[in-house]
């Protein structure tokens, strides 16, 4: 099926409006593209534009016809609303010729002026521009060039030395390997002898082209493809930017890899606070009151690291965190690994840590839209970027001999979001309310939404924090199973894989692959626990958690404990040791303990706490915890 050009033609002029749809039509026969279908929508005033971009996300460019100079304000706030909907929509202007400098210096979010006059002379070179364009946005260069490569089937004398899946056929013992994947997957793939593709740790060819074409759909200076995981991508970009002893105020909550990342960095964290819910075992986004403390008592500070989604999906209104630390000299860094959508949709843009202004993001490509596993962006807008540092270290964590299959699934993934992420996540964000709606019904089963999360947080509303509704959490405070009954019955009875659990909540995460059906299954499985007609046995439910995790208090620079001489101790017996590991309950995976930070007998005491939600304590070894070794 050959796709569609759908463009949205504005023109307040019934008659014009009419005779530019029929002309536009007309054209499209001329420009001989069997490959390509022409569709015109059209609107004769800003509203009409508005809901028809609202309503159908399939719509791939808008032409406007702007009337007179008297007109200037009123079409430019147009071109306003449109991008305000969808930011990647290019918008073309046509007009009378002696008023064009008059339009594009008015916005400079005009893709093309078109003279009245020019079309009338040239009725195709319109229409011709606003394909190449649209051309241009689906282009997925790396895809496109390693596809083409595969299926030609060249003679491998290089590696990788199964040369095309030909030691999996000719084997007796691993052949069922090849027939599960099929011989696609084998042919593709290839050694990074091929230069056509190009040097994912230089850049260059296809993948060069690919990463440019990220950037411009991210509306970046810069993008990288990383090929493990997101977790590396944060790692790369806090050894770029720090150096041993640098301040740097981060999140408490942050994924592990920043952690990770300032050990490796030999930096100076200063945590910002824990800020947890004890009913539903959830954390905030870190109060800016705090945040903004300490940037004033660490003006030397160098960075500032923050989660813009948590886990549960709660969101930072960080283009307040942004300016704040500019004003004071100090680089942002947003882990938005959760959020790589944010920036197509108006309702989660105004949380999108590129739409704040951050120096970094890192985006998991695969988390909730459509990579694959361990594939992620590198986004950097920041004006004092050292690509070339910035290039050493990505050397350092990258590997010479990268899938190519992930680097494809970056290409693709971002031609998506450019063509019609706007469209899957407005169909996402309906299911989820209907879902709501339907649940409404329930009586010991409740989806939280933003009013919850103002009772559980003070300094929710204060500080302008957001929701994901694509994060459902899922309240099952009121049901007399236990955590691992109901597991059991989502799993094993109705087939349903849920993403995260607290002793009170389930998380169930609405990605790319959600679908309609999927939301009906999650709700039956929902409505049969809700009325109680499962066989599962009922268990005391754990009421709460404590009240929050004990505050980091740092003995010593955490890459000196971590690097230094350690020892394992009985955990009992390791109050007023130093820690030399991370120690972390999963889930929801926050540090309760970091290298570098005293032990003190509330961090016992809140593990004991866990204890009976079964969690994995990471870094606790059979009871045992390493702690610097010979300590005065």
């Amino acid at each position: 099926m050959a796709p569609c050009l759908k463009v949205l033609v504005i023109d307040h002029n019934q008659t014009r409006l009419a005779s530019t749809k029929q002309y536009l039509e007309s054209v499209m026969h001329s420009l001989d593209r069997d490959d390509l279908t022409l569709a015109i929508v059209t609107a004769s005033s800003a509203d009409d534009a508005t809901t028809e971009l609202y309503s159908d996300g399939d719509i791939q460019a808008a032409l406007l016809s702007w009337e007179t100079e008297e007109s200037l304000s009123h079409d430019e706030s147009v071109i306003d609303a449109i991008k305000a909907i969808r930011h990647e929509l290019p918008v073309y202007v046509t007009a009378e010729d002696d008023i064009g400098f008059d339009i594009v210096k008015r916005s400079s979010r005009i893709e093309a002026f078109f003279a009245v006059n020019e079309i009338a002379a040239d009725p195709e070179s319109a229409l011709a521009y606003i394909v190449n364009d649209f051309d241009d946005r689906s282009e997925t260069p790396f895809w496109t060039a390693y596809k083409k490569y595969a299926v030609e089937t060249n003679d491998s004398w290089h590696t990788p030395g199964h040369s095309g899946g030909a030691s999996f056929r000719g084997s007796s013992y691993i052949n069922d390997f090849y027939k599960f994947f099929g011989r696609n997957m084998f042919i593709s793939d290839l050694s990074v002898s091929v230069d056509s593709l190009g040097s994912l740790s230089d850049g260059t060819n296809a993948i060069g082209k690919a990463q440019n074409l990220v950037a411009s759909t991210f509306e970046v200076n810069h993008s990288y493809f990383v090929t493990n995981g997101s977790s590396t991508s944060n790692k790369i970009i806090l050894q770029t930017l720090l150096r041993e002893g640098d301040k740097v105020i981060v999140d408490r909550n942050c994924h592990k890899s920043v952690h990770y990342g300032m050990v490796q960095a030999r930096a100076l964290p200063l945590y910002l606070d824990s800020i947890l819910d004890p009913k539903y075992g959830i954390f905030a986004p870190p109060s800016l009151g705090q945040l903004k403390t300490m940037i004033d008592e660490n003006p030397d500070a160098k960075l500032i690291v923050l989660t813009g989604c948590t886990y549960d999906g709660l969101l930072t209104d960080l283009r307040q965190v942004v300016e704040y630390a500019h004003q004071h000299g100090i680089k942002v860094f947003i882990d938005e690994a959760w959020f790589a959508y944010s920036l197509f949709h108006p309702q989660f843009r105004q949380y999108s840590a590129i739409n704040a202004g951050a120096d970094y993001v890192t985006h998991s490509a695969h988390k909730v839209v459509s990579a694959f596993s361990q594939a992620s962006y590198i986004h950097v807008n920041d004006p004092d970027f050292d690509k070339d540092f910035f290039k050493e270290i990505y050397a350092i964590h990258t590997s010479t001999s990268p899938q190519y299959q992930l680097i494809a699934s970056l290409d693709v993934c971002r031609k998506q979001l450019e063509m019609e992420g706007f469209k899957i996540i407005n169909n996402l964000l309906r299911h989820v309310q209907e879902l709501k709606e339907q649940a409404e019904k329930f009586t010991r089963v409740r989806i939280l939404d933003a009013d919850d999360f103002k009772q559980m947080f003070s300094h929710f509303e204060s500080d302008n924090i957001g929701h994901d509704p694509l994060k459902i959490l899922i309240d099952i405070s009121a049901l007399s199973y236990s955590n691992q009954e109901i597991h059991r019955f989502l799993m094993d009875e109705v087939g349903l894989e849920i993403e995260k659990f607290t002793h009170s909540t389930l998380l169930v995460l609405l990605t790319f692959g959600g679908m309609r059906s999927k939301i009906v299954r999650l709700f039956n499985a929902l409505n049969k626990l809700d009325a109680g007609h499962v066989s599962l046995r009922k268990s005391n439910r754990q009421k709460a958690l404590p009240v929050a995790i004990p505050p980091i208090h740092l003995a010593t620079l955490p890459s000196d404990a971590f690097f230094g001489k350690r020892e394992l101790v009985e955990l009992k017996n390791s109050v007023g040791r130093t820690a030399a590991a991370l120690i972390t309950p999963y889930p929801p995976g926050i540090p309760l303990l970091v290298p570098g930070q005293k032990i003190e007998q509330a961090h016992l005491d809140y593990l004991d706490a866990l204890s009976s939600q079964k969690l994995t304590i990471q870094g606790l070894h059979d009871g045992e915890v390493y702690v610097i070794e010979n300590e005065e």
